[in-house]
């Protein structure tokens, strides 16, 4: 048997059993979602960030390192590089609840359903294998999932208009550039446009500073989980913008056919988060002005 386990396997056969009762029922009212522990309920806030994020990459970093995807109507996928690659045209408004869960040792699983988001119907239904990994920290080793509609899906804003997305870059990736996608990403949900972006740094900090996720976290955002990552020139693939802020525009390299925005006028978040803060607030609300003029 593979590293996934028989522990898993078991895991996976009992969890008809840990159902509610109420998915015996045949009516279609949706089935109750269930909290998760708080190690649990990271995996699917991360997943949704990412998806949302169109940021591939991030995906992929979900996945134990020969995890599966095994996608409705599609191949099987296995390991991380595999699962950048197939996840690269993917991405946009994501919700996922779980409706049980189980762990047992270093081996786990997740039934849950997923929508567009928070209040709308669910559109399909999955089950993510866990394995336990370095830290405690729990990793994806299958992501099995379909859709609830019979046939061919009918074709949709979100299939024939994919989000378009942005790349915001600074010096570590772990302030500027992530406080401002954070932010366009808020602020392109909230008027409806099919935008996403991503942050990155030139040479990414190890990880996010605790004072500027607490930051992040008073203006409602949750970046628990989030490691910075290094400008690669696949990100450039597909964006429409890549946003430099406080950096030399040749110190982006070969990131594609997408214009580049330099921004100088950005103050220090060292000196004044809340005056960073809102000069690329400032600076957003132009650019999404200026994207959806042009979608």
């Amino acid at each position: 048997m593979s590293r996934f386990g028989a522990g898993a396997v078991s895991l996976l056969l009992l969890a008809g059993a840990a159902l509610p009762a109420r998915a015996q029922q045949t009516d279609a009212s949706p089935l109750p979602a269930v909290a998760l522990p708080a190690a649990l309920d990271r995996v699917l806030r991360d997943y949704e960030r990412a998806w949302q994020a169109r940021d591939p990459a991030a995906l992929a970093e979900l996945f134990a390192e020969d995890g599966f995807v095994l996608a409705s109507g599609r191949p099987p996928v296995r390991g991380r590089v595999a699962i950048r690659a197939a996840y690269a045209e993917g991405g946009g408004p994501l919700a996922l609840r779980a409706l049980a869960y189980a762990t047992e040792g270093s081996t786990g699983y997740i039934v849950g359903a997923y929508g567009p988001g928070a209040g709308h119907p669910d559109t399909g239904k999955f089950v993510l294998a866990l394995r336990r990994g370095a830290g405690d920290r729990w990793l994806i080793a299958a992501d099995i999932d379909n859709g609830n509609q019979r046939g061919p899906r009918p074709p949709t804003a979100a299939v024939t208009m994919p989000d378009a997305k942005v790349v915001f870059v600074c010096e570590h990736g772990s302030a500027k550039s992530l406080i401002a996608s954070e932010w366009f990403n808020r602020l392109a949900r909230e008027r409806g446009l099919p935008m996403r972006s991503v942050s990155r740094g030139l040479t990414p900090d190890d990880a996010i500073p605790p004072a500027i996720a607490q930051l992040l976290r008073n203006d409602g955002f949750d970046v628990s989980g989030m490691t910075p990552r290094r400008l690669e020139e696949p990100d450039g693939a597909g964006a429409v913008r890549v946003v430099g802020i406080g950096v030399d525009a040749a110190a982006l390299g070969n990131v594609g056919p997408a214009p580049v925005d330099i921004w100088t006028d950005i103050p220090p978040v060292s000196t004044g988060y809340a005056a960073s803060r809102d000069a690329m607030r400032r600076r957003i609300d132009a650019l999404l002005e200026e994207l959806a003029r042009t979608r």
